[in-house]
């Protein structure tokens, strides 16, 4: 018996991806193609929520705009843009993208963040599911705090995808194109000083959004982009992360590419067993934070007929891999990277390879490999969640010396370092407070970033 607990998340079996809410403000214009990428195509004014329950006091509008698909063809995103109470005037821009990691409109920064998740009781350890962007405002917030407007993009574009090549960096850059231009945010166009932020899903944006910035929006006054365990080598994260306590992530990341490749989903199919099948099926149905609580410690062995190595050499799997991997082009902009070395879902040697694809390019890189903490116990800890956290205010110390007034140019070259936490970096630790003090300011009601 299939019971429907939400109208658009269905439970029990493995159905087809359930289609978004009806919402005509998503809806995709038919003169698509008369827009330029950036244009705004409508708006709204919003309320936007903190942990998916508390508004937030500030100004909040979604902005539909043209963007770009993964081959160049016309395509519409959403993206939240939030900024301080009070009039309109010149400041800076914070791109947050967050991690969405799913192929769902309902766990996407513009729905999650003004109607909260959907409630799923096929759950097995709980009946709601938290969604990724419903917490990370409490890291966008920081920007708020700084004075900054805040744009969260809906970086899989109306179509809500996940993981698929170049289209998320059109995404993204086109959203500040359509945030900077957006009178009542009060922005000064192309020139507004940016930053990029990100991790995990959020950090595979940015990363694509910096690759894509020379030729694509050159125009824009991107001053950094700070990301953490960016995921752009899928096979080192697939070997990694099987068994693993986010094990989860694994079917919708082979759910997500077949949504973008059916030639994928067709090959991949025979490898799979009928339950292997039916996980990354249902993985379509579901948040991230779902589908890892329903795949807790997943091991695909179990659910393959056929060695990984065999599966991987499949012709059109590789190139499929391939296409999200690291593309060798360097970015312009100032980059901070962070990652653990312990890391399951990023493994080191992935992050590590992309950014010396960075550095040989010329990008200037400042690289903190987290050590700590070191040798995990294995499946019961990950220390991809703990440097999520605990790595957010080295991100955003570095993101705030980048947007200081009259801030040097970064110096040639890249810094890499292995450091036991960014915690313990210079400064960071004097930040601390204010994020703390952000998530109580949003749980209460205070307005954030007025003053400044």
């Amino acid at each position: 018996m299939m019971v429907v607990l939400h109208p658009f998340i269905a439970v029990g079996g493995a159905a087809a991806e359930p289609p978004p809410p009806p919402d005509a403000f998503y809806d995709r214009p038919a003169d698509l193609a008369a827009f330029n990428p950036g244009d705004i195509i409508r708006s709204r004014a919003v309320e936007v929520r903190a942990l998916q329950l508390f508004p937030v006091n500030v100004q909040a509008w979604h902005l539909m705009y043209r963007t770009s698909d993964a081959d160049g063809a016309p395509d519409a995103a959403v993206t939240t843009v939030i900024v301080p109470q009070g009039p309109a005037k010149p400041r800076s821009l914070l791109s947050y993208q967050a991690a969405t990691d799913s192929t769902l409109r309902v766990c996407g920064p513009s729905y999650s963040l003004v109607h909260g998740a959907p409630i799923d009781f096929n759950n097995p350890v709980g009946p709601v599911t938290l969604t990724l962007p419903g917490a990370e405002i409490a890291l966008a917030a920081a920007g708020l705090a700084e004075g900054w407007a805040v744009a969260m993009p809906d970086h899989g574009s109306i179509a809500d995808r996940f993981l698929t090549p170049r289209q998320p960096g059109f995404a993204v850059l086109d959203g500040i194109r359509a945030a900077t231009s957006f009178e009542p945010a009060g922005l000064a166009g192309p020139q507004t000083p940016t930053a990029l932020w990100g991790y995990s899903g959020g950090a595979i944006a940015s990363s694509w959004a910096i690759e894509e910035h020379p030729t694509y929006a050159p125009e824009l006054n991107i001053r950094g982009a700070a990301f953490g365990a960016p995921e752009r080598d899928l096979e080192a994260s697939l070997h990694s992360a099987n068994r693993a306590l986010l094990a989860g992530l694994i079917p919708i990341a082979l759910a997500a590419i077949g949504k973008d490749s059916p030639e994928f989903a067709a090959e991949l199919e025979p490898y799979l067993t009928t339950e292997g099948r039916n996980i990354v099926a249902r993985a379509r149905n579901h948040c991230a934070s779902q589908n890892v609580l329903n795949n807790i410690w997943f091991d695909y062995e179990q659910h393959l007929n056929a060695p990984i190595d065999e599966i991987l050499a499949n012709p059109v799997i590789r190139r499929e891999i391939d296409a999200r991997g690291v593309s060798g082009r360097a970015p312009t902009v100032p980059t901070y990277v962070h990652n653990g070395i312990s890391e399951e879902v990023a493994p080191i040697v992935g992050t590590d390879r992309l950014v010396n694809s960075y550095c040989a390019g010329g990008t200037p890189v400042t690289y903190r490999r987290e050590a700590f903490p070191e040798n995990p116990p294995p499946q019961l800890f990950t220390t991809h969640g703990f440097i999520a956290v605990t790595g957010a205010p080295g991100a955003f110390t570095w993101i705030k010396q980048r947007m200081a007034p009259g801030a040097p140019d970064p110096v040639a070259g890249c810094d890499i370092q292995d450091v036991p936490s960014t915690l313990l970096e210079p400064g960071v630790g004097d930040g601390l407070p204010t994020f703390v003090d952000n998530i109580i300011a949003m749980i209460t009601g205070q307005p954030l970033g007025m003053d400044r």
